[in-house]
């Protein structure tokens, strides 16, 4: 049987964290053996993880560091192809190839806009280094997946790379879970016919724009008093999203709560879904949303959401960070009874067992 390493940083509450252990889980039903490989220490999606997957874990705290553990590991573990998300460790991951004596196959996990994950590096020199790196070590690795045909549109854009090495294969998300009726949560903002609840859910992180969200809420409270915000999320801008919720005294109408298990029995069962990151790669939140029969707003950031949203009834595209459009979005869908969506034919692509069929094939070719 074929080992297939599987990288994450860590067992964080993330899409790309949910993404890989979906994969692994999937691979262990097949003749493939899947092996989930990490560096830094907590998150609570471990629990997720058949318990019958091997875990191996880098001693690792830099970039530096983690270039000698992928050698170690290649020449120990042995795996035959490694699946790398997130553009320089997979670039990490390329240059430990080269100094290992056992070479495996290297795809790597495209799932943000290039251009954008470059510009939000921490200085000139981070973007730089992941640009120049990236260009020159890409077209060396065995195949790149590409969440959307936005991701990959700007990776050809941005590197020079033949169009066949890059392959679109979406995220597989739904499942039978997506398709039972979910139980209102024990919460009175959903038992009340009077609230118009909107719901974000999201690492509550710069990128995902849910500080700005919540300003424009606060506007748009004024012009109905009876909307809510519910935001289930985790991260840095928590402190700062506190703070403003405390400095104009809306706590009684936006709460915080933590990444749950059932957050799909708060999304199906709210009124409207906002997405209003500044760029994305196909946002798996917003795959789930489409789903069921909320509103949904989204900026139309790169990449995804048009992607996705194209035929989609209950839906706007809003300009990125575009307050107004969002506040003005927010009213007209609060003043709309919730309906039944229409049969949406492109949604497929998005089951898991449509996105793995597409993963073992790659699998299967590189491998022979």
């Amino acid at each position: 049987m074929t080992k297939v390493s599987l990288i994450i940083p860590s067992f964080e509450v993330g899409g790309t964290e949910s993404s890989f252990i979906r994969k692994a889980n999937f691979l262990k039903k097949t003749e493939f053996i899947p092996e989930m490989v990490y560096w830094t220490e907590g998150g609570e999606l471990r629990k997720n993880l058949d318990s019958s997957i091997n875990i191996v874990k880098l001693n690792a705290s830099s970039l530096w560091q983690l270039f000698f553990q992928f050698i170690n590991y290649y020449n120990k573990s042995k795996p035959k192809v490694i699946h790398t998300p997130t553009f320089m460790v997979a670039n990490i991951a390329l240059i430990a190839r080269i100094f290992s004596s056992h070479k495996p196959k290297i795809i790597i996990g495209a799932r943000s806009d290039f251009d954008s994950v470059c510009k939000a590096s921490k200085n000139y020199f981070d973007e730089l280094k992941l640009r120049k790196l990236s260009q020159f070590l890409y077209p060396k690795s065995d195949r790149i997946v590409a969440v959307s045909m936005g991701v990959k549109n700007s990776l050809l854009a941005s590197l020079d790379i033949e169009d066949s090495k890059i392959e679109v294969i979406y995220n597989g998300i739904l499942s039978e879970k997506h398709r039972d009726n979910y139980e209102k949560p024990n919460h009175p903002w959903f038992i009340s016919k009077e609230i118009c609840l909107i719901s974000s859910i999201g690492r509550l992180s710069p990128e995902k724009g849910i500080y700005e969200l919540t300003c424009a809420f606060r506007k748009a409270l004024k012009l109905n008093s009876s909307l809510r915000l519910l935001i289930i999320g985790e991260g840095d801008e928590e402190k700062k999203i506190r703070k403003y919720l405390n400095d104009y005294s809306i706590n009684d109408f936006v709460e915080i709560i933590s990444f749950r298990d059932d957050y799909y029995s708060y999304l199906s069962n709210a009124d409207i879904f906002v997405l209003n990151s500044y760029y994305e790669g196909m946002p798996s939140i917003l795959v789930e949303a489409v789903s069921t029969d909320i509103a949904i707003i989204s900026s139309n950031c790169k990449h995804g959401p048009s992607e996705l949203l194209n035929g989609v009834d209950h839906c706007r595209l809003i300009e990125v960070n575009n307050e107004n459009q969002l506040i003005d979005a927010i009213n007209d869908f609060s003043k709309i009874k919730k309906t039944k969506r229409k049969k949406i034919e492109h949604l497929q692509e998005f089951n898991i067992e449509e996105s793995m069929s597409k993963y073992l094939k790659l699998l299967k070719e590189l491998i022979t």
